[in-house]
């Protein structure tokens, strides 16, 4: 009983303590399991580098240093792509090359589509931060153009293999979290926000709306509560995609991956 009293006096203090910060990631993790974002945000373990992490921040580097520095031509976006090349998570120099071929291609494509791009580019890696009654939303917006009507549009990159339909897109929390970065944070209310799936080349836009900015407003309460409660329980049942499937003490496709040997 004196051990329940202390613990729950313990959590009112941590509860009543410095703002939470939150963001996209943050919450994604939580909610994909509570113990992962325990493992990366409390522990501070990094994420196990691999060919799909390192495929991704090669090409984001590489755009964002691109348009940065005003870059016209493709040859000045590949060069930049070899230099921004993260060399990590690859199990042999086979695997790099087809994954570098596969980001030059997305690449040479992306140049293509850019070419008729009727948008000017405003800010590209912009990060935004605004309080939130307890807690802090944090994020960086990929890019932001300004369309030939005025009005402005937030872009991800995104490149992974998947396409998502459109109803994932129309519902996907990241973007109305950056919808309301771009409102209360950097003064501006784009009117459409994209997704550009560089392995189709593909730029998928969709909206947001009041109330779905209230829904996500409601989730990053609830998962904040949580957060400030230690409340970090394991979700088994997500092992099998879990970055620290080999290494956490809770993973259940360790234990299945050792039974198949």
């Amino acid at each position: 009983m004196i051990f329940e009293r202390i613990k729950n006096l313990v959590k009112t203090i941590f509860i009543k303590g410095p703002l939470l910060e939150l963001s996209y990631s943050k919450i994604s993790a939580y909610l994909f399991c509570p113990f992962k974002y325990k493992l990366i945000y409390v522990y501070k373990q990094k994420v196990p580098p691999n060919p799909y992490i390192s495929l991704g921040l090669s090409i984001h580097r590489a755009l964002e240093e691109y348009h940065k520095n005003k870059g016209s031509q493709l040859q000045e976006l590949i060069e930049t792509y070899d230099h921004e090349w993260v060399n990590e998570g690859f199990q042999n120099p086979q695997q790099t090359f087809q994954f570098y071929e596969k980001g030059k291609r997305m690449l040479t494509e992306y140049f293509e589509f850019s070419l008729q791009r009727k948008a000017e580019i405003v800010a590209v890696e912009k990060e935004f931060q605004y309080r939130v009654g307890p807690y802090i939303l944090r994020g960086i917006i990929d890019r932001i153009d300004r369309l030939p009507d005025g009005a402005y549009e937030i872009i991800d990159y995104k490149t992974h293999a998947e396409l998502w339909d459109q109803s994932r897109i129309d519902s996907d929390l990241q973007l109305t979290l950056y919808s309301l970065g771009a409102k209360n944070a950097l003064n501006i209310e784009p009117v459409t926000f994209s997704y550009f799936f560089l392995a189709h080349n593909k730029l998928m836009p969709t909206q947001r709306t009041k109330a779905q900015r209230q829904e996500a407003l409601k989730q990053l309460k609830n998962v904040s509560i949580k957060i400030k409660k230690q409340e970090f329980s394991p979700n088994t049942a997500q092992c099998h995609k879990c970055d620290f499937k080999q290494s956490c003490k809770y993973s259940t496709a360790k234990a299945i991956a050792s039974n198949a040997k």
